[in-house]
């Protein structure tokens, strides 16, 4: 079997997925036709998603896919398409994020969030060998008002649907200071799960303090090796703390967060034996998938198929699931891993 099947074959989970910035090109048309039946235009939004070079204009990006997601319908589209992708390459296990947004006449937050989840609901029929669940981000670029709207949101269908309502996501512009930790001590306090976007750029200040406040896990924390900006002190601290780290090879180097993917934190992380798992970030804004991104780990850092097998069930560890998902999953990956070794 060619690493790249092996790669596609392996029942994998990811754990850090934005909703918006994994549609794919052909969703985005589709949604583009949706809201402008009569017109031929659709292949224009694939050029604005190819054109971004740097990390400020990756969240540029977002907007294309923001413009077409404006109706509950869109939004439910929008997800079951994304669901569909995964499952096709084998990821048994989906967490997805995304912020709650209001667009005045056509929708409310509460009815983004229940387009989500009825594509949930749907999904687990149509696709039922992937198990889904949804983190309600707060966008730090959006102030303290917004932030404490969403932190009650997550609260409210958290209690509504805990099958599928798992976490609270700090995202956004990590050039905004503000990190609402007291919202997400709330959030915290109330059973949800805490994933924070960390060390995206370099301010040891902030690091500190989101380390110190101890999320149930951390997304891409680039800038805390010495060799990536980062420090000897900030690296014992993350280390000290166990929290896993989502890591996203892609992303980071096409927004050049990190200058290739020889010199990403992955390896530091993985040759430390620090908790980490493999994501996607946004496949279709990267043009990437799951199974690309363990074919380019094991590819730059010399990972032998066994070595990603074992990726695969330690994240299991990290995903907001329930003990009983939890044991199936492993399951799954565990029957895989009998097969491949009789092969």
């Amino acid at each position: 079997m060619s690493l790249e099947s092996f790669c596609q074959s392996l029942p994998k989970l990811e754990l850090h997925a934005h909703l918006n910035g994994s549609l794919s090109t052909d969703t985005l048309k589709q949604l583009y036709k949706m809201q402008n039946p009569d017109s031929e235009d659709g292949e224009d939004i694939v050029m604005n998603i190819e054109k971004f070079s740097s990390f400020g204009e990756c969240f540029a990006v977002f907007e294309v896919a923001h413009s077409l997601t404006v109706t509950p319908q869109a939004v439910f589209h929008a997800t079951y398409n994304v669901i569909k992708e995964f499952n096709a390459e084998n990821v048994i296990y989906l967490e997805l994020r995304s912020t709650p947004r209001a667009v005045y006449g056509k929708m409310s937050k509460q009815e983004y969030i229940e387009a989500i989840i009825s594509a949930f609901q749907i999904c687990k029929t149509d696709f039922p060998d992937i198990i889904v669940k949804l983190l309600i981000s707060v966008n730090r670029k959006q102030g303290y008002k917004a932030a404490k709207e969403n932190v009650d949101l997550a609260i409210d269908f958290f209690i509504k649907y805990p099958q599928y309502i798992v976490g609270l996501d700090l995202s956004g512009d990590p050039k905004t200071t503000d990190v609402f930790l007291e919202l997400l001590e709330e959030a915290r306090r109330a059973g949800l799960k805490i994933a924070a976007h960390c060390a995206e750029i370099l301010n040891e200040v902030e690091t500190t303090d989101i380390l110190e406040f101890k999320p149930d896990r951390l997304g891409h924390c680039t800038c805390i090796h010495p060799n990536l900006q980062g420090s000897n002190k900030i690296l014992d601290m993350l280390f000290n703390s166990k929290i896993p780290v989502e890591l996203c090879l892609t992303s980071n180097v096409q927004c050049k967060t990190v200058p290739s993917y020889g010199s990403h934190q992955f390896k530091y992380y993985y040759e430390a034996g620090h908790p980490i798992c493999l994501s996607t970030d946004d496949k279709g804004v990267f043009c990437t998938s799951l199974s690309r991104e363990y074919e380019i780990a094991s590819l730059t850092f010399g990972l032998r198929q066994q070595e990603l097998i074992k990726l695969c069930m330690l994240s299991v560890q990290y995903a907001f699931a329930t003990t009983e998902e939890k044991n199936l999953l492993l399951s799954k990956i565990k029957n895989f891993n009998h097969k491949f070794c009789e092969q």
